[in-house]
């Protein structure tokens, strides 16, 4: 009989959870990041919005914030996300703007000025803040969030006229890696969903989740 105690424990003990010691960091349907690490904890930043008036982290305390990565001539991934974070707050139309809130900063300051986010955000009926500001100002927050890009040379209209202004035929493309993260009321990420993984009814529920804590 004591024998098969042994072992019990044993088999236990090589689980690594059995007796409630061990914790997964597994509780959202995102990538859940680790809020108790200083690395995902997210310092003050002031960035332009549309409106030409300044946007700062600090106008969010006590709420969840959602930041997500884009940029206006993206032609594929950022549009869909604009679209799933769109739904969101129409699922939560109480606690949109109160309890949550959202931005979306820009990767690419060179071409997306206020009044070019303005018109990408008018013409998708997005009622949340577009950032921008200077490469400067900017680069620490891609770093916080592990933003990566890269821009590369706009070979589309290499042959058309010099006459063609340049602010219509840029000569570079942006290709970067981003997501969308949730961020708590204490200002640590916690949430992390990759562009190309986004299920808007489970991010909604991660969301609702961080919405729930005290």
């Amino acid at each position: 009989m004591k024998r098969n105690i042994a072992v019990l424990l044993t088999i236990c003990i090589l689980m690594a959870g059995c007796t409630g010691s061990t914790e997964e960091l597994d509780v959202f349907y995102g990538d859940d990041l680790n809020g108790d690490d200083p690395e995902y904890e997210v310092k003050e930043f002031s960035l332009i919005a549309p409106d030409g008036n300044l946007t700062n982290l600090s106008d969010y305390d006590g709420q969840v914030l959602v930041v997500s990565f884009i940029y206006s001539r993206c032609p594929d991934v950022c549009p869909v996300v604009s679209s799933n974070l769109r739904w969101v707050t129409q699922q939560l139309p109480d606690d949109y703007n109160t309890n949550f809130s959202i931005i979306s900063v820009t990767v690419d300051p060179w071409w997306d000025t206020q009044s070019v986010l303005g018109q990408y955000a008018g013409e998708r009926n997005l009622s949340w803040p577009h950032l921008t500001g200077d490469v400067a100002e900017l680069e620490p927050i891609w770093e916080s969030f592990h933003v990566g890009l890269q821009t590369y040379a706009n070979t589309t209209y290499e042959n058309e006229s010099n006459e063609t202004s340049g602010r219509h035929h840029p000569d570079y493309l942006v290709d970067h890696s981003t997501a969308t993260i949730i961020i708590d009321k204490d200002h640590q990420q916690r949430v992390r969903w990759n562009d190309l993984d986004w299920e808007p009814t489970l991010f909604l529920e991660d969301l609702q989740q961080l919405l729930d804590e005290n």
